[in-house]
């Protein structure tokens, strides 16, 4: 998972050169995700997993947004 969550961080910095601002943000929340996930903070807490599951559908939604608004 810690694999992941690097690929969706370098994915978010490269949005950010490109100055992809929407782009920025739902690849910043995938790897916010992926930290906390990996991390197993997920496990221990409740309140962090629905956050974790509510950064995963905002990134979601937002990268469909923007899919579909090109």
């Amino acid at each position: 998972m810690w694999l992941a969550t690097a690929l969706w961080l370098m994915g978010a910095i490269a949005a950010v050169i490109d100055r992809d601002t929407l782009n920025a943000v739902a690849w910043f929340g995938f790897a916010a995700f992926g930290a906390l996930t990996a991390s197993g903070s997920t496990e221990r807490s409740r309140g962090l997993a629905y956050l974790a599951i509510g950064l995963l559908v905002a990134a979601m939604a937002i990268l469909i947004g923007v899919f579909l608004a090109d």
